[in-house]
């Protein structure tokens, strides 16, 4: 942190062009954000008149004396309890974004080209789903704002949302089956991996946690990570395309000869990897994206492993009799719709029922 000979007292720098003031009364560190060195250096002088005169002044100086609550403290004030690990670490990526552009305004100057301007920085630069993901959080912590007293409206309600454009096509049996026929040259536990999530319908995140007790009395009780949704599937399970039924995948799976409560766990050991834990979520989409490029399968619109999730449920409306959209654990139509869009790939079939 750069503290520079003639710069005003208690004016600190935490990286180039980004600076601070710490009040010497009680150490609190107040954002001035990314702004001209001359900018910051005028709000630092200011406020230091505050602290040694008690004159009133503007801006920062006015925050100091009024105890102001800038963006930055409301978003402190955003609740955590109850939330998983990775949802606290995807939200506060997005809140060092946001403090970062406009953490040193203070609530009640909030405007909604404060929010437009942030994400219209985030969209120029390519980053969509950052985008709205981005305006998503600000719309909660400016409900959190109204809530606290600390603004009088929401200014990012009126903000334009983000559109995304789906880049990623969808995978296709014969694809699986090329990826499938690399996998081995990969790792030894992608070919299970595949077949479980191809079967079962389940995400990655549930194949990589799927554990030998959740499958007992005929059935696999799972439960998504991401909705917590629990999910009844029956092991009698089959999908005639790949001619395997559930309880063939899992017996695949525990035929490993290593001792393991999850079904897809690492066979040898492997770097920091011993044998018999659990595979990481990230190894498992690295190593289906390497074995995929083996089968010559590339390009920016790649289908990665959770498109094995689609192909899934299209093959069983192929099939027929299977009701995917419990089997994938959708709580809307609209989401279980999506899953069944091709997106392209292949024609709308027009099916004439007999007389």
């Amino acid at each position: 942190m750069r503290i520079r000979a003639n710069w005003p007292e208690h004016l600190r720098e935490p990286r180039p062009g980004y600076y601070i003031w710490v009040d010497p009364r009680d150490g609190k560190a107040h954002i001035l954000g990314r702004m001209p060195l001359a900018q910051a250096i005028y709000e630092a002088q200011e406020a230091n008149l505050i602290v040694e005169k008690g004159a009133l002044t503007r801006s920062l100086a006015d925050r100091v004396s009024r105890g102001t609550n800038t963006v930055a403290d409301l978003i402190a004030k955003m609740p955590t309890q109850g939330l998983k690990k990775s949802t606290l670490n995807t939200r506060g990526y997005h809140d060092k974004a946001i403090i970062n552009a406009i953490g040193h305004i203070e609530c009640a100057a909030l405007t909604t080209k404060h929010i437009a301007d942030m994400l219209e920085a985030i969209t120029a630069a390519g980053k969509m789903r950052t985008a709205k993901a981005v305006r998503d959080r600000m719309l909660a912590i400016c409900t959190k704002g109204a809530a606290l007293g600390w603004m009088t409206s929401n200014p990012a309600t009126i903000t334009e949302k983000p559109k995304i454009k789906v880049t990623r096509r969808r995978l296709t049996l014969d694809e699986f089956n090329a990826i499938f026929a690399k996998a081995p040259e990969v790792a030894d536990w992608l070919q299970n991996a595949m077949l479980l999530a191809l079967v079962s319908g389940q995400d990655r995140s549930t194949i990589g946690r799927w554990e030998r007790s959740f499958n007992r009395d005929g059935v696999a009780n799972v439960q998504r990570s991401k909705t917590s949704v629990r999910i009844e599937i029956p092991l009698e399970l089959r999908m005639n395309a790949v001619n395997m039924s559930l309880n063939d995948v899992i017996a695949r799976c525990r035929s490993t000869g290593v001792v393991s409560k999850y079904l897809i766990h690492h066979i040898r050991n492997q770097g920091r990897a011993v044998r018999g834990s659990h595979v990481k979520l990230g190894s498992i989409s690295n190593a289906f994206a390497d074995a995929r490029t083996l089968a010559g399968i590339i390009g920016d619109d790649a289908p990665t492993f959770h498109e094995i999730r689609s192909l899934c449920k299209r093959l069983y409306i192929e099939q027929g009799g299977i009701d995917t959209k419990a089997l994938l654990g959708h709580m809307t139509d609209a989401m279980a719709d999506l899953y069944a869009n091709n997106r392209g790939l292949a024609p709308i079939k027009v099916r004439i029922s007999g007389a």
